[in-house]
């Protein structure tokens, strides 16, 4: 493995059931029923991406900018104070890098929010590169952040392994030509059977991988 690509929320930061708290709170307070999916929608797209596709399928009365704002103003303090790092996360990312691995983060997650959270449990730094979707103008439904990670270190796709926890995000990255390993995140279970026929590999735990 030349180099590792990992994702954020869900992948090695338990943050996902934050999110899905606020969105599900978000929707209800308004009287719509969240879809069981939601997680799996949101989190290819990032904040705004999420609250355009929001506003335009539930016809909310609120500006896209007010969504994103809401949210913000939530979820800032938790990146910054609370959500933890999935366990073993930090024990096999720093076994990568002492074999040599380059390690890159690939997020949909906006780097004011990463940032904090990744430098507060001190992993920020085991990481190369750490690239969201604003850098390269595409979300997580296109491989062009995978691609750009593996630019940046002049490696092929069939050189990296992506760790990730969406469905979605795993089958674009397997048909551009990465290793895949997919990352259990139990607030996503439904997302487990679809998963496994995609990766490479499927973990629950980064224990597995030490």
């Amino acid at each position: 493995m030349k180099l590792a690509i990992f994702d954020f929320d869900g992948t090695i930061f338990e943050s996902a059931c934050y999110w899905e708290k606020i969105i599900d709170d978000y929707l209800r307070k308004r009287n719509i029923t969240p879809p069981e999916n939601i997680l799996s929608i949101v989190k290819p797209l990032g904040i705004s991406g999420a609250a355009k596709l929001f506003k335009e399928r539930f016809s909310l009365n609120e500006e896209q900018s007010e969504i994103v704002t809401d949210w913000r103003t939530k979820m800032g303090r938790n990146y910054h104070e609370v959500i933890p790092l999935k366990a073993y996360a930090y024990e096999y990312i720093s076994k990568l890098q002492k074999e040599g691995t380059k390690i890159c983060l690939a997020t949909a997650m906006e780097r004011d929010f990463v940032m904090p959270a990744m430098e507060r449990t001190g992993i920020s730094k085991l990481f190369d590169s750490i690239v969201t979707i604003a850098d390269v103008n595409a979300n997580k439904n296109s491989p062009r952040i995978f691609q750009y990670c593996a630019e940046q270190f002049q490696a092929e796709p069939f050189e990296c392994t992506v760790f990730e926890d969406s469905p979605q995000a795993a089958i674009i990255c397997k048909e551009a030509g990465f290793h895949v390993v997919g990352v259990y995140d139990g607030v996503c279970k439904n997302d487990c059977d679809l998963m496994k026929p995609v990766c490479d590999q499927f973990i629950c735990s980064f224990y597995e991988l030490i």
